[in-house]
C-alpha cells in the first residue's frame, strides 16, 4: 500500500520524517542500479563476446546502445515526471529497467542484447530524473543537503564498485551463465525498488504543463545513432561509402535539431535542450569540456579491461580488483576538491584535470613499453580517479555557477545528458581505435593489447587537454558576462 499519510495535506514534502529516510533508500536503489549498468559491463567483455561470437562492433553496441538511449531521453524523462507524477514514471521506469535487464540476461544473440540494452537505457532515463526531483520534494535544508550527499556517495560507490562486482558475479555464476548475470542481478534489485516504490514514495500531483518534445527527441536520437553507429560498423566492413555518408547525415540532423530547438519557443512549444545556454561563454566552453572528459573516463576503461582480460589473461574478479586503487583515489579526490578549491581557488579545478591527463599518459606509456607492469599502471589508474574526483564536483559547482537560478534545473539535465551521450561518443572512438590497432598487430598477445591501448588513449589524452583548455576558458569569464544570456 502506497504513502497516503502524511503529516498534511501539502504534499511530499510533508511526508513523516522515517518514511522519507525509507523513500530515500528505495530511490536510490534505482539511482544505484542505472549508474552501475553504466560500468559493470565493461568487466563481462571478453566473455559474452565469446559466448554470442560478438563482432568489434557489436561489443561497442553493447556499451553505446544503453549510455546513448539513457543521455538522449533524460530530458524527456524529467518532463513526464512533471506531467504524470513523479512516482508513477519511476515505477514506469524500474519496470522497463527490469524488463529489459532480464531480457539482457536471457540473449540469444548480440543483437537481442543491444536492443535490450537500449530498453534498458530507455527505463533509466525515466526513472532518474524522478529520484532527484523527488529528493527536493522530500527534504529541506539541511536534510535536503544530507540527502543529496548520500545521493553522490551511492553513485561513487556504484561506478566504483561495479568492476569488482561484475567480476565477483562472473566467477561465481551457474555453469553457463557468466556474463549474463551481470545483468539477472538486477532482477531482485529491481523488485525490489517497485515493492518500496509502491509502500514508501508518496504520489504527489503533477506539477507540469509542458508537453513532451518528441520531434526534438526523434531528431536527436537519429542524428547521434547515425554519427555513431556507421563509424563502429564501417571499420569492420572496410570503411565503405555509408560510413562515411551517414555520419555527414546524421550531423545534418543533429543541426536541424538545434535549429528545431531554437525555434520552438517562438510558437509556444517547450525545447527539450534549453538553446540559451549554450550563448553564455561560460557555460559553453564548460561542458563542452564535461562532454569531452566523459568521452574520455568510460572509454579507457573500456581499452584497460580489455588489456587485463584478453591481454595479460586475468580473471574478471582480478581483472575488477586492479580498479579498486582508482575507486579510492576517486572518493579521496572527491573529498579533497573542496580543500583545494579554498586553498588554491579556481586553480584547484584546473590541478585536477591536470593529474586526470598524466594518469592517462602513464598509463598509455605503460601500455605501450610493458603492460604486464601493472604496478605502474595502477600509478596511473590512481592519478586518474583523484584527477577526477577533484574535477567532477567542482566543475558542477562552476557550470550550475553559470547560469540563472531559473535555468539552474535545465543546466543540470542538459550537463547530465551531454556527460551520458559523451560517454557513447568516447566508447565509440576509442573502440575503433583500440580494435583497429589489434588487427594490425600479428598476434593478439600482451604486447599487442598494450599497443593498441596507447594507440586508443591518443584520443583520451587530446579530449582530456582540450577539457583543461576549456575549463581554463570557463574559468576566465566573469558570472555577470555568462549570467546574461
Amino acid at each position: 500500500m502506497g504513502i497516503s499519510d502524511t503529516t498534511s495535506t501539502g504534499g511530499a514534502g510533508q511526508v513523516r520524517g522515517d518514511r522519507r529516510w525509507l523513500a530515500l533508500a528505495v530511490l536510490l536503489t534505482g539511482n544505484f542500479v542505472t549508474i552501475l549498468d553504466l560500468f559493470i559491463v565493461n568487466v563481462a567483455i571478453p566473455s559474452l563476446r565469446a559466448d554470442l561470437a560478438a563482432s568489434d562492433a557489436q561489443v561497442q553496441l553493447v556499451l553505446v546502445g544503453y549510455a546513448a538511449a539513457y543521455g538522449i531521453c533524460l530530458l524527456n524523462g524529467a518532463r513526464l515526471g512533471d506531467l504524470y507524477g513523479r512516482r508513477n514514471i519511476f515505477l514506469a521506469g524500474m519496470a522497463i529497467f527490469t524488463l529489459a535487464s532480464l531480457l539482457c540476461g536471457l540473449s540469444p544473440t548480440p543483437a537481442w542484447l543491444i536492443g535490450s540494452r537500449i530498453l534498458q537505457g530507455v527505463g533509466a532515463a525515466l526513472l532518474m530524473p524522478q529520484v532527484l526531483a523527488s529528493l527536493r520534494l522530500l527534504f529541506q535544508g539541511d536534510e535536503r543537503r544530507k540527502a543529496f550527499g548520500i545521493l553522490g556517495a551511492v553513485q561513487g560507490v556504484a561506478a566504483s564498485l561495479s568492476q569488482i562486482a561484475g567480476g565477483w558475479l562472473i566467477e561465481h555464476a551457474p555453469a553457463g551463465m557468466s556474463w549474463r548475470m551481470v545483468f539477472l542481478i538486477n532482477l531482485p534489485i529491481g523488485l525490489l525498488a517497485i515493492w518500496g516504490a509502491l509502500a514508501f514514495v508518496p504520489q504527489a500531483a503533477p506539477a507540469g504543463t509542458k508537453r513532451l518534445d518528441l520531434p526534438g527527441a526523434v531528431l536527436s536520437a537519429l542524428g547521434v545513432a547515425l554519427v555513431l553507429v556507421p563509424v563502429m560498423l564501417g571499420r569492420e566492413a572496410g570503411w565503405p561509402a555509408w560510413s562515411w555518408g551517414l555520419p555527414l547525415a546524421g550531423a545534418g540532423l543533429l543541426a536541424a535539431f538545434w535549429r528545431y530547438e531554437t525555434v520552438l519557443p517562438r510558437r509556444g512549444g517547450a525545447p527539450m535542450f534549453d538553446v540559451t545556454l549554450f550563448g553564455q561563454p561560460g557555460f559553453l566552453a564548460g561542458v563542452t569540456a564535461m562532454f569531452l572528459l566523459y568521452s574520455a573516463i568510460s572509454s579507457f576503461f573500456l581499452s584497460l579491461t580489455l588489456l587485463l582480460q584478453a591481454g595479460l589473461g586475468l580473471a574478471p574478479l582480478a581483472a575488477g580488483l586492479v580498479f579498486t586503487p582508482s575507486a579510492i583515489a576517486f572518493f579521496a579526490g572527491s573529498l579533497s576538491g573542496p580543500r583545494l578549491a579554498r586553498l588554491i581557488g579556481p586553480g584547484a579545478l584546473l590541478a585536477g584535470q591536470l593529474a586526470f591527463v598524466l594518469g592517462l599518459a602513464l598509463s598509455a606509456y605503460v601500455g605501450a613499453r610493458a603492460p604486464q607492469a601493472l604496478e605502474w599502471m595502477v600509478v596511473g589508474i590512481v592519478l586518474n580517479g583523484f584527477g577526477q574526483g577533484v574535477v567532477i564536483p567542482l566543475a558542477l559547482n562552476l557550470l550550475l555557477g553559470r547560469v540563472r537560478d531559473e535555468q539552474a534545473g535545465t543546466a543540470s539535465g542538459t550537463i547530465s545528458t551531454l556527460q551520458t551521450v559523451g560517454t557513447a561518443v568516447g566508447v565509440t572512438v576509442v573502440g575503433v581505435l583500440f580494435f583497429a590497432a589489434l588487427a594490425q598487430a600479428p598476434t593478439a598477445d600482451a604486447a599487442a593489447h598494450g599497443q593498441a591501448l596507447a594507440s586508443a588513449t591518443r584520443y583520451n589524452l587530446l579530449a582530456g587537454l582540450a577539457s583543461l583548455a576549456l575549463f581554463a576558458w570557463a574559468l576566465r569569464v566573469p558570472k555577470s558576462a555568462s549570467g546574461t544570456g
